[in-house]
């Protein structure tokens, strides 16, 4: 009985000598937007790889976590101001601006890489409408001088001296000509005269306005 008994205190107290190994820590960052790439912007936690949350990947090079369509490799998308592809610049087209009058020839566009928040080089514009860009007197918002033959506003006229109100400041009028011996701008193209944000040849933003009077809302 002695014996038995020893043997059976001795045996429980053994097992297979195998035991779960420590399960190291890791970073990890959160996935909101499911691309597959965590999102940049916030420092990491540390989990095991049984304690992740759902949507937390070991990746921070998400520039965008918001957007799915936005993630290192991604296609960049032209004009929407947007960096696609997370490599700190956006595609836009610009409109070459030889004569450095702020207005671009509507037939000579460029496609340029700007950093984020980089102003646009010089001798180009985000506007068209320049009909003469060889001489700097002659854009969308210059004053018709009369008698020289040319259309010095780009309205289509040429020496034809009219007069519009311009309310809002913004350089672009709107109304019926104005009578003698009144003063105003020398066009009536503004969709907008209340509103100096909203004229002819503006940058078109994401905000249910038609910035740049051209008959359609948020359009790239």
């Amino acid at each position: 009985m002695l014996l038995v008994s020893a043997v059976f205190i001795i045996g429980a107290g053994c097992g297979d000598g195998i035991s779960d190994p420590p399960q190291d820590f890791q970073n990890y960052w959160p996935d909101i937007d499911q691309d597959g790439y965590g999102d940049a912007s916030v420092s990491s936690t540390s989990y095991t790889a049984d304690d992740v949350p759902v949507n937390y990947i070991m990746d921070n090079t998400d520039c965008n976590d918001n957007d799915a369509t936005a993630y290192p490799g991604a296609t960049e998308i032209l004009d929407n101001g947007i960096d696609e592809d997370c490599d700190g610049y956006i595609s836009i087209t610009l409109f070459v601006d030889a004569d450095g009058d702020g207005f671009g020839n509507p037939n000579a566009t460029e496609v340029v890489e700007l950093l984020v928040g980089e102003s646009i080089p010089s001798g180009y514009s985000y506007y068209a409408g320049d009909c003469g860009d060889s001489d700097a007197n002659i854009n969308p918002l210059a004053d018709e001088v009369l008698g020289n033959g040319i259309d010095d506003n780009c309205d289509g006229n040429s020496d034809i001296l009219e007069y519009y109100t311009d309310a809002d400041g913004d350089g672009y009028g709107a109304g019926a000509a104005l009578p003698p011996p009144a003063s105003g701008v020398n066009n009536n193209i503004d969709c907008d005269d209340s509103n100096a944000a909203i004229h002819p040849y503006n940058i078109e933003v994401l905000d249910g306005i038609d910035n740049d009077c051209d008959g359609v809302i948020d359009e790239n």
